[in-house]
């Protein structure tokens, strides 16, 4: 039996061994970064415009008359004004902004708008690299619930990136090379490869199973070593 279980722990461990590694470097490197910085949450750390209802002259009750299937109302800031920002449950467009003081309908955020919206949001004063409207299909860091959506890649080391609803100019997600790297470390670390959204995929599963027969077979080892040298000291 003690040689059937250093010969499968042997084995056992070839396999396993450079997961484990694995797992210890992904695990170590997501552990010992600030969520909040992998969120991007420092890159758009701006105070926010204060909003008082009262700005809003186009009330709440007209809005809600005009649009009768309007969902979700909120009252944000934009362009230097207050808008109101809601869904709409017969609307292909699926988010809608209006202007709190004039009652007009924002038309979508054009490029010019979408760089003016990136600069302003950006802590940082960078360069833009490159402008991208993206409308059926997106990146795969960008949830398909945002779009349409305007890409902003910034020129910097960490390549930030905010991505803006086109419907409503509202900033939806930021990314860096940070958090591309995250990402990279989180599929390895469950070994999804794919989108890194299973972390009940059979790879893992396999892994983890080999792993613990690895730890039997080496616990059955440690065991007999220690009778063992027990029995020859006595």
């Amino acid at each position: 039996m003690i040689r059937l279980a250093r010969r499968w722990h042997r084995r056992l461990m070839i396999i396993v061994g450079a997961q484990f590694l694995i797992w210890a470097m992904t695990g170590l490197y997501m552990v010992s970064m600030d969520i909040h910085f992998i969120h991007g949450e420092a890159l758009t750390d701006k105070p926010k415009a204060q909003l008082e209802p009262a700005e809003a002259k186009y009330s709440i009750n007209e809005l809600l008359t005009r649009f009768d299937d309007a969902r979700d109302v909120t009252l944000v800031h934009r362009f230097g004004q207050p808008h109101y920002q809601f869904v709409r449950t017969s609307s292909e467009r699926r988010q809608w902004l209006v202007n709190g003081v004039t009652g007009e309908v924002a038309m979508p955020i054009d490029r010019a708008q979408a760089k003016a919206i990136a600069r302003d949001a950006l802590v940082r004063a960078l360069p833009i690299e490159s402008l991208t409207l993206h409308s059926e299909k997106g990146p795969m860091e960008l949830s398909s619930r945002h779009l349409p959506a305007w890409q902003v890649r910034f020129d910097a080391f960490d390549a930030p990136t905010l991505y803006i609803s086109q419907d409503t100019g509202e900033v939806v997600t930021r990314r860096h090379a940070f958090w591309r790297l995250f990402d990279w470390m989180w599929r390895f670390h469950i070994m999804d490869y794919d989108d890194g959204a299973n972390v009940a995929n059979g790879f893992l599963m396999v892994m983890a199973l080999l792993g613990v027969l690895s730890a039997l077979a080496g616990a059955v080892l440690t065991v007999y070593r220690v009778f063992r040298a027990q029995g020859q000291a006595l």
